[in-house]
């Protein structure tokens, strides 16, 4: 089995959304199933990439620059889902770049399996967005996204606890903010 660093910078070299996340849910597998048996893991040591690997489309834009959703039109309706997908393949990279960033702290196993663990589900969320923008016309990648969620990444690339704090309270925290309003939406 490989080292669940080589695993995280091999999912943050693979630039496909589809093949990231169908590598990350396999990865996540594998360690859940080690973890499980009592195998002896390895959490190992790579050299994450600046920038997560991604897909030709969508172009990335600052933040300001990408048009504002109107929710009242299916056009709306799938640019939102595109923005979820969007924030939910970041997600992903988040997750594994924080393992292989900082897999020079050490820290508990259990503290591993939650970080893989929430990679697998944003995978998952991941692909039930692009299902909903393919069942609806569209595709990931069909409309502009913002660049500024991996600015929180650079931001935090030599601060451990600044980037544990980012992740699930911020950005995660901005997403549970809005979720009743998508809500209504759809």
């Amino acid at each position: 089995m490989m080292t669940l660093t080589q695993m995280a910078c091999a999912v943050l070299n693979t630039a496909d959304g589809r093949e990231k996340t169908a590598l990350s849910r396999g990865f996540a597998a594998q360690w859940s199933t080690a973890r499980a048996a009592g195998d002896d893991v390895e959490i190992g040591t790579c050299s994450p990439p600046d920038m997560p690997a991604r897909p030709k489309t969508p172009e990335l834009r600052a933040p300001r620059d990408v048009p504002r959703r109107k929710t009242g039109s299916i056009e709306g309706r799938n640019a939102l889902l595109h923005a979820v997908a969007h924030i939910e393949l970041n997600a992903v990279d988040l997750h594994w770049d924080l393992i292989a960033r900082f897999s020079h702290i050490q820290m508990p196993l259990g503290f591993y399996d939650d970080w893989v663990k929430a990679a697998d589900e944003e995978s998952k969320h991941f692909n039930l967005m692009c299902d909903c923008l393919e069942a609806h016309g569209s595709f990931y990648g069909a409309m502009p996204a913002h660049a500024g969620m991996w600015r929180a990444a650079q931001d935090t690339q030599s601060d451990f606890l600044g980037r544990l704090a980012v992740v699930p309270m911020v950005l995660e925290a901005r997403g549970l903010d809005v979720t009743p309003g998508m809500i209504r939406i759809f």
